[in-house]
């Protein structure tokens, strides 16, 4: 049994430390971005064609130049589609997207002047990404393929032909300013989005290593409670049929000893099925979170307080059920925490004579269930604690049972929250999905 629990507690902590990570990559937001840094770069450089052929009267060879901005086109529409599968993107697809960048800008400088265009260091926003996403060696080959380009550029390119040669060095000169600008902002944009997608990848590490521990720990607890379920077994047997035997022999009216116990009788059989049934739901449950079948949270709610209540038959109950109904989900995990709550409020309110209010309240998004009590409530130094951490100090033994109820509304996409009743006592909201 410890073996076959270990295992399922393993599998339980890797579905969950997955599901924190399983988030878009790092390199399939680079991709992305890169895409984009692609798609304005062509938006920049077709105005600029369009400009210099129209206003600056600068003769340009315009088939080829387009010819490459379709294929770019094409390239950059065939790669957003591949970033719709699931498929994530490896350094390979990111050397290739930037390869095809750099050899495309060396075709159209070809075109357009070589090194004397304005617009040749275009190579360095290319550069600089591959620098900051790629392994060191691709890197280099991406940084000496654009110096070798710009190199050969120097010597064999199809000359520009300006309509205004006296003007070519104020060209010149503002386009050099034009290239640096757009480089700078593009860099600066690339390197803002690298950044808060690490801070954002280093946030989901942080909060998977939480989860992590926090996993662990339940394990543990699950392993101590699988362990005590199979050592209880046996003696709530035997109580059972003792009880059972008492009851009867209540019931016989020429028992007078015992007659006047019967009630008793039939109540300690009665808390000692409901520890049985506790037992066995426990031994069908592998894990915390198990999902089971949708179900109407009214006709839940109602089922589930009813046998509630035959743990506190003498507690002072109340429940508010709205007309409108909604559909749940993992009612096993909600009847864990509902537990939890309830069984805190009637001890709660053991010594005073109160009542407890379960009420559901539903949107049509989400479903509200409070638990109020008119006890003492909790003192303010134990709140922020409750439910993060199991409590060994002197808290009636409720901490441990609140971290558990925490935990697995947190593993059904839940909140639970826990404040200060008015005027006195305290209420628990725990908020739910629908269906």
């Amino acid at each position: 049994m410890h073996g076959e629990q270990s295992l399922l507690t393993s599998r339980y902590n890797r579905k969950m430390f997955s599901s924190t990570l399983f988030r878009p990559s790092s390199q399939h937001t680079a991709l992305h971005t890169i895409v984009l840094m692609r798609v304005v770069a062509l938006s920049c450089l077709l105005t600029v064609v369009v400009i210099s052929t129209t206003l600056l009267d600068i003769e340009l060879r315009l088939l080829p130049l387009f010819a490459v901005m379709s294929m770019l086109a094409v390239f950059s529409v065939w790669t957003w589609y591949r970033m719709r599968q699931p498929r994530g993107a490896s350094d390979l697809m990111l050397f290739i997207q930037l390869l095809v960048d750099i050899c495309a800008l060396s075709v159209m400088l070809y075109f357009s002047g070589g090194a004397t265009n304005p617009f040749v260091s275009f190579y360095l926003p290319a550069v600089a990404v591959a620098a900051a996403l790629l392994p060191w060696h691709q890197a280099l080959l991406l940084s000496v393929l654009a110096i070798g380009a710009y190199s050969v550029l120097t010597n064999y390119f199809v000359p520009l032909h300006l309509g205004d040669a006296d003007r070519a060095i104020s060209y010149h000169l503002a386009g050099m300013w034009a290239n640096f600008a757009f480089s700078a902002a593009l860099i600066t944009w690339f390197v803002a989005v690298l950044s808060r997608t690490v801070r954002q990848r280093d946030a989901q590490l942080a909060l998977a290593r939480e989860r992590y521990l926090e996993n662990d720990k339940l394990a543990s607890l699950g392993i101590q409670a699988a362990n005590a379920a199979h050592e209880m077994g046996t003696p709530l047997a035997t109580m059972s049929i003792i009880a059972s035997d008492l009851k009867s022999e209540s019931e016989q009216a020429n028992n007078a000893a015992l007659h006047a116990y019967r009630e008793d009788f039939a109540t300690i059989e009665s808390q000692i099925a409901l520890c049985k049934t506790a037992l066995d739901r426990m031994g069908k449950q592998t894990a915390l979170g198990v999902s089971d079948e949708p179900a109407s949270a009214k006709h839940w709610l109602k089922r589930f307080s009813d046998e509630w209540r035959l743990r506190y038959p003498s507690v002072q109950f109340k429940l508010i059920l709205p007309d409108e109904d909604v559909t749940i989900t993992a009612s096993i995990s909600l009847a864990q925490i509902l537990t939890t709550l309830l069984d805190n409020a009637a001890q709660a309110i053991a010594t005073t004579g109160k009542s407890i209010t379960l009420q559901l309240q539903s949107a049509a998004k989400h479903v509200l269930i409070e638990v109020i009590d008119d006890g003492a409530g909790i003192a303010p130094t134990l709140l922020p604690r409750l439910g993060y951490e199991p409590l060994k100090q002197s808290t009636n033994g409720r901490g441990i049972g609140l971290f558990l109820a925490f935990a697995t509304a947190r593993q059904i996409d839940a909140t639970l929250e826990l404040t200060q009743a008015s005027p006195h006592g305290t209420c628990a909201r725990l908020k739910i999905p629908a269906l």
